[in-house]
């Protein structure tokens, strides 16, 4: 079975605003598959480029949203894959990472590569249902 989980605000519907081909996330097998996420707000879908820091606090606020919409959380993270702008951002996005992932840090992947439109990061990720 898989359900496409609808983005709890409008402004986290990507495909609705940006063309994007991809649904917010689908539950299937007891987990959660969340779709890349950029730092948007919420509720319009407004771009909001910033620093590493302010575009990762923006995203993690998103996935909390659309994780407990699917009936799931942050805490509930199984895997988590980050791309940054640039590996020297590394320890950064950890500063960021650890406020949101406190306790038993889910497995993760980070990469530096070019991001869509400028931005200094994006995450995908999964999260037990």
């Amino acid at each position: 079975m898989r359900e496409v989980i609808t983005a709890p605000l409008p402004g986290l519907d990507l495909r609705r605003h940006y063309g994007h081909f991809q649904s917010p996330a689908i539950r299937a097998g007891g987990l959660i598959f969340c779709s890349g996420m950029i730092p948007v707000d919420p509720h319009t879908g407004e771009r909001l480029h910033g620093t590493l820091t302010s575009e990762a606090h923006v995203i993690f606020g998103n996935l909390k949203l659309l994780l407990e919409a699917a009936g799931s959380s942050l805490d509930r993270l199984v895997q988590v894959h980050a791309l940054i702008y640039d590996s020297i951002e590394y320890n950064v996005l950890n500063r960021v990472y650890r406020q949101y992932v406190a306790n038993g840090p889910p497995a993760r992947t980070v990469w530096s590569a070019q991001i869509e439109a400028g931005f200094k990061i994006q995450l995908d990720v999964i999260a037990a249902a």
